[in-house]
């Protein structure tokens, strides 16, 4: 017995195949991108590649990366260390859905976070929650080192 499909249910019919079929492409792309795991483990400094930042194809400062993956309640941890050129800031205010805290090691700049301006030196801690606008610039004679951790928790089930 052929199989009909009426008139009035092709074009749902349709898009529904075509909305699965672009669903699994992309969850099968993804699957591909995916970081690999982070396990427990303690990296020094020697052992982190350092690369160059650049904002708007211009350099501002050096990353480093610890950390960049999944954990076990994470979708997306990422640890690194971020040397802020004088007079440069690695971007303008953003946001992002995860919650990120930066620890300042040394030099002197501010912190803009959720609409206040902070004047920043050694020690300063930032914490920004969720989509709160949020960005650092080095202000001072030397280059400021941060330290960073931002994290994604995996959706509660």
């Amino acid at each position: 017995m052929p199989i009909r499909i009426r008139p009035s249910t092709a074009l749902p019919t349709l898009l529904a195949l075509a909305l699965a079929a672009g669903w699994a492409w992309r969850e099968a792309v993804h699957a591909r991108e995916a970081k690999p795991a982070v396990a427990s483990s303690t990296v020094t400094l020697d052992e982190v590649a350092v690369s160059t930042y650049e904002d708007e194809g211009k350099p501002v400062g050096k990353i480093g990366l610890y950390f960049d993956g999944e954990t076990e309640l994470c979708s997306s941890l990422v640890t690194g260390r971020f040397v802020i050129d004088p007079g440069k800031s690695p971007h303008p205010p953003h946001v992002h859905p995860d919650e990120e805290i930066l620890i300042v090691e040394s030099g002197r700049g501010e912190i803009f976070v959720d609409g206040k301006t902070t004047r920043i030196g050694p020690g300063s801690v930032m914490f920004s929650a969720p989509n709160v606008p949020h960005n650092i610039t080095s202000d001072g004679p030397e280059p400021v080192v941060f330290y960073f951790m931002k994290w994604l928790p995996k959706a509660a089930k």
